[in-house]
């Protein structure tokens, strides 16, 4: 099939949502799908993909598409140009599938007629924005609606996600996972450091950066002198890398080509967020490698836990994590090894190019 791919951002690795696009891209090429991309700019970001990839053009976000658009909220115009829209309406019909990816795009759909038109759903709009604050909702509430109504089908991370879409607005959708960072992971030749434990994050986003601040102004000063933390991820601003290396005991890594080896040698990821919305990558990554989390709810939101070798330590927030860490008892590689097998034969499945062949052959 030949599948118009309409993108928020550069699909590349730097981000958990951008390294989705990037390896979802990757597995419909090998499936044979043909892809033509066009993807919004992002300051210092470029797409990693291969050339069999045409780049028909870049969308330049701007706050001045927001004032042309004003019965929609901001967050659906600021990437929405009339020239990006007048080329998609111009090539849609040579194409199969119009695939529409991350909400900030989601608007083009309902100006373009096809009749296989797909919205990935990164996130569900109004309950990120109904944690950040209820002003802007109704108007979100309302693009977010006209915009999902527009699709063939809506696709979601869990079927968490897929619910609060339904109850919401009543409209079906269909939830695929995240595609693992390893092809089943290996303990072979990695150490787990007794009392190690890290946070990873794009720090550049609030929901990752306000735990962080609050941890290392209110919680790093209570642990246990032999408690080593690492802080995983780009982006972080130069106050916060000031802050960590007047502590001892944490450690700034930035940003590494494999985090999952990094979180693999912790024995526990710590992840205590409080706004955002859907499925958090970060918290996937770590369950890969068997490594627990220390979260709150809205960290483990349309995830399971295993059943066996259980990784969920819940917390109600940042105040909680020292007395976590002070009454840890050591995991060791070999639970590790178990946990990751029993996560990977639950979560390695599930993928879109598959419930795309599936939705092909109903239409048949």
């Amino acid at each position: 099939m030949k599948i118009l791919f309409i993108s928020a951002f550069p699909p590349n690795q730097k981000t958990a949502g951008q390294d989705y696009t990037r390896r979802l891209i990757l597995d419909l090429l090998s499936h044979n799908h043909e892809v033509s991309l066009v993807y919004a700019a992002y300051p210092e970001h470029t797409a990693e993909l291969p050339e069999s990839v045409q780049i028909l053009d870049v969308i330049k976000p701007s706050l001045f598409n927001c004032l042309k658009q004003p019965c929609f909220h901001p967050f659906y115009t600021k990437r929405f140009s009339k020239e990006i829209l007048r080329l998609i309406q111009s090539i849609a019909d040579d194409y199969d599938v119009l695939y529409f990816d991350f909400s900030q795009v989601h608007l083009y759909s309902l100006f373009v007629s096809h009749p296989c038109k797909i919205l990935m759903c990164h996130d569900v709009i109004c309950q990120k924005y109904m944690r950040k604050g209820r002003f802007q909702l109704p108007l979100i509430r309302l693009s977010e609606r006209k915009t999902l109504e527009s699709a063939k089908a809506v696709i979601t991370f869990s079927r968490k996600d897929s619910g609060i879409i339904k109850n919401v607005y009543g409209i079906d959708s269909y939830d695929v996972n995240f595609y693992l960072k390893t092809s089943g992971f290996s303990y072979k030749g990695i150490d787990v450091e007794p009392a190690a434990f890290c946070f990873y994050g794009a720090w550049n986003r609030d929901e990752n950066l306000e735990p962080l601040r609050e941890f290392l102004d209110s919680v790093c000063k209570k642990l246990p002198d032999n408690i080593r933390i690492k802080v995983i991820g780009g982006g972080l601003p130069q106050c916060e890398i000031d802050k960590i290396n007047s502590l001892e005991n944490i450690s700034y890594l930035g940003f590494v080509e494999n985090p999952v080896l990094e979180i693999a040698g912790c024995q526990a990821l710590i992840a205590p967020l409080r706004k955002g919305a859907g499925v958090k990558v970060k918290v996937i990554d770590a369950l890969s490698c068997g490594t627990p989390v220390i979260g709150t709810e809205v960290a483990f939101e349309g995830i399971e836990d295993n059943s066996q070798h259980r990784l969920f330590i819940p917390i109600n927030d940042s105040g909680d994590i020292a007395a976590v860490l002070s009454a840890w008892k050591a995991v060791n590689a070999d639970y590790k090894q178990n946990a990751a097998d029993e996560f990977f034969s639950r979560y390695n499945t599930n993928h879109f190019p598959e419930l795309l062949e599936k939705m092909v052959s109903n239409q048949s």
